[in-house]
C-alpha cells in the first residue's frame, strides 16, 4: 500500500510539472503612465510594437523597435533586453501572442503595454511617426 501512495504521489507531480510548464504564463501589465515614467528615468525595457511595419510607420511608441507579432520567434535574437521587454500592439492580442515566444525562450521580464498603442495615444503621451 505503501509503495502504491508513493508512485501515486510521484505521478501526480510529474503530471503537475508537465502541465505548468506547457504553456508559459501571461506576461504581467505595465500602465502607459508607467512605462512612459521609466523611459524619462532612462530605466525602462525595450519597447516592442508588434503591428505590421505599415502600421508602426503610421504611429509608435518614441524609440519602439519594430517586430511583427507572427516573426517574434524566428526573430528572438534581436531582442536584447537587460531591463525586460514591453511589448504592444494596437489594443492588445498580437503582443500577447508575441509575449508567449518570448517567454517560452526565457525571457524572465517581459511586459504587457495595458491597452497597447491606443491607451498610450489616450493618455496624450508621445508618438513618433516615421518620417
Amino acid at each position: 500500500m505503501r509503495r502504491f501512495a508513493l508512485v501515486f504521489l510521484g505521478a501526480l507531480f510529474a503530471s503537475a510539472a508537465v502541465a505548468e510548464g506547457s504553456e508559459p504564463a501571461e506576461a504581467p501589465i505595465i500602465s502607459p503612465a508607467e512605462l512612459h515614467a521609466q523611459r524619462e528615468s532612462g530605466a525602462a525595457p525595450v519597447v516592442v510594437d508588434v503591428r505590421s511595419p505599415e502600421e508602426y510607420a503610421s504611429g509608435h511608441v518614441p524609440g519602439a523597435v519594430n517586430i511583427p507579432f507572427d516573426q517574434v520567434a524566428q526573430r528572438i535574437a534581436e531582442i536584447e533586453a537587460p531591463r525586460g521587454v514591453a511589448l504592444y500592439c494596437m489594443v492588445g492580442p498580437r503582443a500577447r501572442k508575441a509575449e508567449s515566444a518570448l517567454l517560452a525562450a526565457g525571457y524572465a521580464s517581459v511586459f504587457h503595454l495595458e491597452g497597447g498603442l491606443a491607451a498610450w495615444q489616450a493618455a496624450g503621451l508621445p508618438v513618433e511617426r516615421a518620417p
